[in-house]
């Protein structure tokens, strides 16, 4: 029995797949200079430019943020139902604060 590898086939197959590999990337590069191809030829074009429209932007939100906190703080300071059918209503902020705040358990002083 020999214990020896056989370097010589081993070597052989290595070259022989190198030389493969290097014959097909010059046969890429020369056909794709014998039909003049354009740079970026590799990659998929789009059909059609597609143009993202820009953000729409207001020159003066001054306004609409003005109207828009008055209209929340008007939600956060006055009740209403939410659903009446099922019972559920909304309350002023500072009456649910003094719910909270009565429920909650007392904390004795330390010195």
């Amino acid at each position: 029995m020999r214990d020896e590898i056989a370097v010589r086939p081993i070597a052989w197959v290595g070259a022989s797949i190198a030389a493969v590999v290097a014959l097909v990337v010059v046969a890429v590069f020369l056909l794709l200079r014998l039909w003049n191809a354009d740079p970026g030829a590799d990659r998929v074009r789009m059909r059609e430019t597609v143009l993202v429209p820009g953000p729409v932007v207001q020159s003066a939100p001054q306004e609409d943020l003005r109207a828009y906190r008055e209209e929340k703080r008007r939600i956060l300071e006055s009740a209403a139902w939410v659903d009446a059918q099922r019972g559920i209503a909304r309350i002023p902020i500072a009456d649910a604060m003094a719910i909270l705040a009565a429920s909650a358990p007392r904390a004795e002083a330390t010195r």
